[in-house]
Order: C-alpha cells, then sequence, then structure tokens
C-alpha cells in the first residue's frame, strides 16, 4: 500500500516550514475482528474509545470498517479519541467513503416475505437450482442471517425507533458516544437528499448549516479546525468533484463562531447503513488529531479579515491590505482586496436599530459592479450590481435579523454556486451565471447612509487551500487509462452486434450473457431491441476479449429512451467487466418514473452467488434523463473502482469493502451492460465505445 507523507514532503520542499505537532495518529495497520476495536491502541498517541452496541466495528485492509446496524440509531455504533482541551489550532482531519451518504433508517417498503423472495429469486439471470447450490456455498453466511435478521426488525410493525436521516457525523463532540450530534458539539453531519443522494451539514450555533446538496458516494477528507470559540469546517476528495476540492487542497464551507464547549473527543459516528434494505460498509481510512501552527490564529486561512470593521478610509486590515471606503448613492460601502476570489466569507453583526439595513459584499470590481447580500428586520436580498444597475435576483423574509442579537452571517461563493446563510439558515441557493465581475476579488461591507450595524469578525477564505496532513495517508487512487485498446461508434452496416469487429484495435464483440439483443442501427449507434411494450428480457452482456487483467479503464456514451417522465421508458444500460460467469462487475445506471432523479449502480457476481442487496450506487439527480446523451466512465484494477458521469467523479469504493475476503477480480472479458433492477430496459442507445489501458 502506498502511502505519503504529505507534511514531510512540504517541509523538505520548503525548508523553515513549522510541521504540526502530531497528539494522535490512526491509520488502522492493525487487523482486529469484529467487535475488538474499542478499547485498543492507536497507530500512535491514544486509546481508541467509542461505542459498538452490536459489535460490528472491525479493521482490515488497513481501514476501520463499520458494519451495519439491525437497531439504528445515534450512540450505537461510533470510535472516539480524547478528551481533548480546546484551544485554537487544534485540527481533525478524518479520511472516509461513507457507506452511503443517502443511508436512512426506516421501516422497508415491502413486506419480508416478497423481500425474501426477491433475494432468492436475484436478478433473475441464474436457473433455481443452481443459485440455491450456490448459495448454499456461499462463504458469507453469517452476513447472510445478519441481513435476514435486520429486515424481520425493519418491517412496519417491527420497526422501533424514529426515522433516520441523518447517518454520519465526524467531529469534535462533548462526549464519546453523543447521544444526537445534529444538536450537539463541532461538526459534520451527512443527510440522506433521495434522488440528490446526500447533503452535507455543518454544525453552526444551535443547529446545522446545509453547505451543499448532491454529495456523491466518495473517499472524502473531512477536517474540523478549532478555534478558541467555535471551528471552521473544510473538506476535500481524491479529485474534484461536486462541492469538494481535490486533494492535496480542500474547500472551506462553514464557520461556527459560537461553540464554548471545553472538553471534547474527536470522533467518527454512524446512526445507520444502507436503504431500503440495501447494505455496503462504511471505511475509515485514517483518523489524524495535531496543532498546527497556521490555524490557530484568529482567522486562521482566511486573505482577508478584521476584528472589527470600522470603515475608516484608510484603515489597515489585520489580514489583505487597506481598507477602501466608498460612497454608492449615498450608501458606504468598506472593502478590502485579498487579490484573488473568495469561496467563504462571514462576519458577526449586530443592529442598533429596526430601521438598519447593512449587508456583505464580494465580487467586487468597482462600485458599480459587485454583489450584495442586503440584510434588515424586514428581509433579506440577494442583489447583483452590474454596469450601475441594481438587480435583485432573489428576496427572503421568512429569515430576518433581530435587534440586540449577534447573528452570523455566511456566503458560499464555488464553481458558478452562490449560497447565503443567516444564523446557519439557509437563505439563497443558485447558480450564478459567469458575468465580468465572475473573478472580481474585493469582499467587505455595505450598509445604507442612515444605519449603525456592528460588524466584527469578518473573514473572507480563498476557494480551496492545502489540507493540513500531519502524518502519512494513503496515496488517492486516481488510475486513469492512456492508450486506447479498443473504440467503436457503432458506424457502417446494420446488423446485431454479435460478431461485429470494432473500429479500432480489431476486437470480435460477442453476446457473452442474456438472451437480449443489442443491433447496430446503420446511423452510428446500437441500440438495445426493446421498448415498453417489450423491454429487455434481464440481463444482457456484450463483451470483448481483454488481455491485462489488473485494469481497464471504459467509457460509453448512452442516450437513455424517451424524451421525459412519464413516458414509463427505463434505462439500465452501463459496461462491463468480465472474468467468468462466476465472478463479473457490471456498472449500469437506473433511470425510471418511480423515483426523483437516477442513479449509478454497481452489481457484484463473486464466487458463483449474487447477493442482490450488496449492489452499491450513487444518486446523480438530473445527470442522467431520458433522450439526452450523457457519458460513463469506470476505472477499474479488480478491486478498486472509480464512475464519472460526463467527466465529473460519482462514485469510488473497492470490492474489499464489501468482500473483504475475496481476491480481486481478473478482467478477462470488458464490454457494454444491459442490467434488470427492478425493471428492464426499454431501448437504450450507446453512441460510443471506448476502452483503454
Amino acid at each position: 500500500m502506498l502511502r505519503l507523507d504529505w507534511a514531510g514532503i512540504a517541509e523538505k520542499a520548503e525548508p523553515g516550514v513549522v510541521r504540526p505537532e502530531v497528539l494522535l495518529a490512526d491509520s488502522f495497520q492493525d487487523d482486529r475482528t469484529r467487535g475488538t476495536v474499542i478499547g485498543t491502541l492507536a497507530t500512535a498517541g491514544g486509546v481508541r474509545l467509542g461505542r459498538d452496541i452490536e459489535r460490528q466495528i472491525a479493521i482490515d485492509h488497513g481501514a476501520l470498517r463499520f458494519q451495519p446496524l439491525v437497531r439504528p440509531g445515534w450512540g450505537r455504533q461510533g470510535i472516539s479519541y480524547g478528551p481533548f482541551q480546546r484551544e485554537a489550532g487544534l485540527v481533525l482531519l478524518v479520511s472516509i467513503t461513507n457507506g452511503h451518504n443517502t443511508s436512512q433508517g426506516s421501516p422497508l417498503p415491502d413486506d419480508i416475505a416478497r423481500r425474501v423472495y426477491r433475494w432468492l429469486r436475484g436478478p433473475g439471470i441464474d436457473p433455481w437450482p443452481g443459485r440455491l447450490m450456490s448459495l448454499i456455498r456461499a462463504p458469507r453466511k453469517r452476513l447472510t442471517l445478519r441481513r435476514l435478521w435486520w429486515w424481520v426488525l425493519s418491517t412496519p410493525w417491527t420497526y422501533r425507533g424514529p426515522n433516520i436521516n441523518e447517518n454520519l457525523a465526524v467531529g469534535w463532540f462533548p462526549s464519546e458516544a453523543p447521544v444526537n450530534p445534529v444538536e450537539e458539539g463541532c461538526g459534520f453531519v451527512v443527510h440522506a437528499a433521495e434522488g440528490e443522494n446526500g447533503e452535507l451539514w455543518a454544525r453552526v450555533g444551535k443547529q446545522c448549516l446545509s453547505a451543499f446538496r448532491r454529495l456523491k458516494n466518495l473517499h472524502l477528507y473531512y477536517v474540523v479546525a478549532l478555534r478558541e470559540q467555535g471551528a471552521v469546517y473544510y473538506v476535500a476528495a481524491d479529485q474534484e468533484a461536486h462541492g469538494v476540492a481535490a486533494f492535496p487542497m480542500m474547500r472551506p464551507i462553514a464557520i461556527d463562531p459560537f461553540n464554548k464547549d471545553e472538553k471534547l473527543f474527536a470522533g467518527v459516528h454512524q446512526s445507520a447503513l444502507g436503504q431500503i434494505g440495501f447494505r455496503v460498509d462504511t471505511r475509515v481510512q485514517a483518523v489524524h488529531v495535531g496543532r498546527i501552527p497556521g490555524f490557530s490564529s484568529e482567522f486562521s486561512t482566511a486573505h482577508a479579515a478584521d476584528a472589527h470593521v470600522e470603515g475608516l478610509p484608510g484603515q489597515v486590515a489585520a489580514i489583505g491590505g487597506r481598507w477602501r471606503f466608498l460612497q454608492d448613492a449615498g450608501d458606504n460601502l468598506s472593502i478590502v482586496d485579498p487579490g484573488q476570489p473568495s469561496g467563504l466569507i462571514h462576519g458577526l453583526l449586530e443592529i442598533s436599530a429596526a430601521s438598519d439595513v447593512c449587508g456583505l459584499v464580494w465580487r467586487f470590481r468597482d462600485k458599480d459592479n459587485f454583489w450584495l447580500l442586503k440584510l434588515s428586520t424586514r428581509e433579506c436580498t440577494l442583489v447583483s450590481k452590474q454596469l450601475g444597475s441594481e438587480i435583485t435576483i432573489a428576496t427572503n423574509a421568512g429569515h430576518t435579523l433581530r435587534e440586540r442579537s449577534t447573528h452570523s452571517v455566511q456566503i458560499l461563493d464555488w464553481n458558478g454556486q452562490v449560497s447565503c446563510f443567516l444564523d446557519g439558515a439557509r437563505l439563497f441557493d443558485l447558480s450564478a451565471e459567469a458575468g465580468p465581475i465572475e473573478s472580481a476579488t474585493g469582499v467587505g461591507i455595505w450598509k445604507s447612509s442612515d444605519s449603525e450595524p456592528r460588524w466584527h469578525s469578518f473573514e473572507a477564505h480563498p476557494c480551496e487551500i492545502p489540507i493540513p496532513v500531519m502524518a502519512p495517508l494513503e496515496a488517492p487512487w486516481n488510475h486513469r487509462g492512456a492508450s486506447l485498446s479498443y473504440a467503436d461508434d457503432f458506424t457502417g452496416a446494420a446488423g446485431e452486434l454479435d460478431r461485429r469487429t470494432t473500429e479500432l484495435g480489431g476486437g470480435q464483440w460477442a453476446r457473452t450473457l442474456g438472451t437480449g439483443v443489442i443491433d447496430v442501427d446503420g446511423l452510428g449507434s446500437a441500440r438495445v431491441r426493446a421498448s415498453v411494450d417489450r423491454p429487455n428480457p434481464g440481463r444482457t452482456f456484450y463483451s470483448l476479449p481483454w488481455d491485462l487483467p489488473g485494469f481497464s479503464d471504459l467509457e460509453v456514451t448512452i442516450k437513455p429512451p424517451g424524451e421525459r417522465r412519464g413516458q414509463d421508458q427505463r434505462s439500465r444500460a452501463g459496461l462491463l467487466f468480465w472474468q467468468d460467469s462466476d465472478n463479473y462487475v457490471c456498472v449500469t445506471t437506473w433511470l425510471d418514473d418511480v423515483y426523483p432523479g437516477a442513479s449509478i449502480s454497481v452489481f457484484i457476481k463473486r464466487l458463483g452467488f449474487e447477493e442482490l442487496y450488496d449492489a452499491v450506487w450513487t444518486n446523480v439527480a438530473d445527470k442522467v434523463v431520458w433522450g439526452k446523451c450523457f457519458r460513463m466512465r469506470v476505472a477499474f484494477d479488480g478491486n478498486r473502482f472509480a464512475v464519472l458521469i460526463d467527466d465529473e467523479l460519482v462514485m469510488q469504493r473497492s470490492l474489499t469493502d464489501i468482500y473483504p475476503d475475496d481476491a480481486a477480480l481478473q478482467i478477462l472479458r470488458v464490454g457494454l451492460a444491459v442490467n434488470w433492477e427492478w425493471g428492464d430496459d426499454t431501448g437504450s442507445v450507446f453512441t460510443s465505445f471506448k476502452a483503454r489501458r
């Protein structure tokens, strides 16, 4: 396993850099069976505390493993370290792959008899006698029995407790097993967002701030840096994805200026895993705690900041240079320019009169071009000023200022997405179109001519900053194919895909599994022979020989059938990695009228038996829709895989996350897949296929 010490690299590259003081580092190199982790020693600096009520925490393959609870709930499964005394610059980093960001705890939607029948039947590709024999020989009997017990306890008559939509908490908490991290501590919380997959929350004051939705099922790095009061939250992924920066950078997404807990435990806690009876484990690759000098100052990673904004001409800000004082139609602007765009702007605000009107300014180029979040006791307004004209973009009267109260005001601005918050509550969330001031870098405050607001603790942070790795981490796996082995745009004569030769690479397509048919239409497409009235008859694979068993990078362009929701059109098309009829992986889309959104699903057959409810997926909202082409790309080394849609990373996993004792899959054939997934394909179209090595 390749592990990189980024802190050491930074020190070698820049002599004189002060290294972090590492207080705790846990890299989970000591394999431990389930139920034997709590109370053991971390890699360095502490003891693994927490709760494992159902004895489902284990360590293998260099990562901590959380397995699903049969009784979901907080305070039942989690790992903690500490306690630590609050101090500015105390930083927690957690490297983690959550099981499902859309995990929920709730009664199952179908009755137990139908569910067991579907599990026994599987995807329907194997005859009953053969499937039952494979089940008898399957090596995972304990997991099967536990799964059935979980289902028995999850019927509408046996499920105890409330519905749970918050499934993961990472951060600093006042106890080693918090009973509700949604309401305590300084931490991240992952909320199930249905068709948009996950929603990332951060604790701010007395509630959670929703930083963004569409958090995909990726390997992520969560960083929470404590201050004398409150904390700053950052997030990163192995490569850039929706809402997150690419390692070794991270994105600041929230500031909590309020929390005062003095004794804190660094922790990772799980309340629920899986959804509607599916299951997949959470993997924690590393937990680090350290004192980092760059985070110990009052404004830590800010590139513009001031404790008190007086608005005096020539006043020097604590960070970012001199304030500029301007008047705009009688109103006052105080601007500081850090020289690069800001991704997170925050300030604390108090008003002295109900008539006060004030706000935060960003993307400031000059007094005729800037963005403004305008606040008052009556309403909050998002304004864009362009060429001197003020354009009201949105108004919110549900959250307003209050006299004699301290308010936290935050703005997030990254990749054309703008979100505004008051005391952690979302005011606005919209896509900001590119324009002449998109890259403008001034930030500051605005107030009407007759207002006297008191702004303090103003700060603006860059969109990305270097991640503070305190101890060695496993290097991100971003392997992509560099050279084409096969390419086929399906041009030429019409006919069945079987026995066709690829346009590049000279490979011959063969129907490898199933009775469905894919036809080349003579117009540059390969079409599933199916319709709403006669859908594809179950799982169907077409493949090409592959001579590099340890890696393949496949890409396909797919056009789902139909034009819009309500036509009963379904897409189940995707890609195949094949070892033999007993061992293969298919990655396919799921698009259907019955759910708001689409997903990318991974179905795995190992050792002759396919556990249907071990399929893993990520919801992708409107990235896959009827009648619109999209590109799916999957890189796979027999264990680790990464799935991209239109070049956006949407899912990462390892087969050992699901089956820790199985050897890597040998990739002997690759190709196109048409899957069964609670319904069949009605005519998806493939317009391009590429296989890289």
